[in-house]
């Protein structure tokens, strides 16, 4: 089991309970490549997500999604440096008009060119979603009482209000882990009613924010607010999942039934 790091602890029992993903437009697109040198300070894993990324941004534009390709190669580049804070926004966010939902690397390898630079190849199948809406500015939501900085093991407690009736789902996200902090085993997710402040945690326990580590860290906190109850599934027994996972079931929801705040916080050793 992956040491927590950052992580808001607690432990839940989960239900399975079936899924109707939205019917959208699905595009798949073969044969994608994409390339990076490795050179200078990039190493080979480094080359490698930089090639991959290459060929997600060449996915978005086969399947014939050109709009905000500037703000996914933001994304990507980002991504890279494990430092979220560009993707972190819900401005790029609900700017988006596609996504790459999944894909799969048929082929990678680094070769040597005539000029003796080392390059690193990736070659991806890739299913791009299409989105036929736009991001309904009439769905906010207000979220307060989240500090930039926390000190080792204290609490997490903040309320939010929404312009719709809705439903939240909130996810937490380390450089080494990923997981569920919203709903979980004590504290069942029920609708958020129009204009009325809901208080966090809404049952009597703590988010209680540590780290292992001997300096300060981050957490990134992603909150979803959707006008209909879509379960998250893709986790273990702990709530623990991958970031890829969260970010496909965000992207299979339209954007005009969601809203998305992310916020990054440093937690004091």
């Amino acid at each position: 089991m992956i040491k927590q790091f950052n992580k808001i602890l607690f432990f839940y029992f989960f239900i399975l309970i079936n899924f109707t993903f939205y019917s959208q437009k699905s595009i798949d697109v073969k044969n994608i490549k994409g390339s990076c040198y490795i050179e200078g300070d990039v190493s080979p894993n480094i080359a490698k997500n930089k090639a991959l990324n290459e060929a997600k941004l060449n996915a978005l534009k086969d399947a014939g999604i050109n709009e905000s390709i500037s703000s996914y190669q933001v994304l990507f580049t980002n991504q890279d440096k494990n430092d979220y804070t560009q993707f972190f926004s819900s401005d790029i966010q609900s700017e988006l008009q596609g996504a790459v939902k999944s894909y799969k690397i048929i082929s990678e390898k680094t070769y040597c060119t005539n000029d003796n630079k080392i390059v690193y190849d990736i070659t991806i199948n890739a299913e791009v979603i299409k989105y036929n809406s736009k991001a309904d500015n009439t769905f906010k939501a207000n979220i307060n009482g989240i500090k930039s900085v926390y000190n080792n093991n204290d609490n997490l407690i903040f309320n939010v209000v929404a312009t719709q009736n809705c439903y939240l789902t909130i996810f937490n996200i380390t450089d080494n882990e990923a997981s569920l902090l919203f709903p979980n085993s004590f504290e069942k997710k029920s609708e958020l009613k129009k204009n009325e402040t809901k208080e966090f945690p809404t049952e009597k326990i703590d988010y209680s924010l540590g780290s292992n580590q001997n300096k300060q860290e981050t957490n990134r906190l992603i909150f979803v607010f959707t006008k209909k109850e879509i379960p998250f599934i893709k986790m273990d027994n702990n709530q623990i999942t991958k970031k890829e996972e969260i970010f496909n079931w965000l992207y299979s929801i339209p954007p005009d039934e969601r809203y998305v705040e992310y916020y990054t916080i440093s937690i004091l050793k």
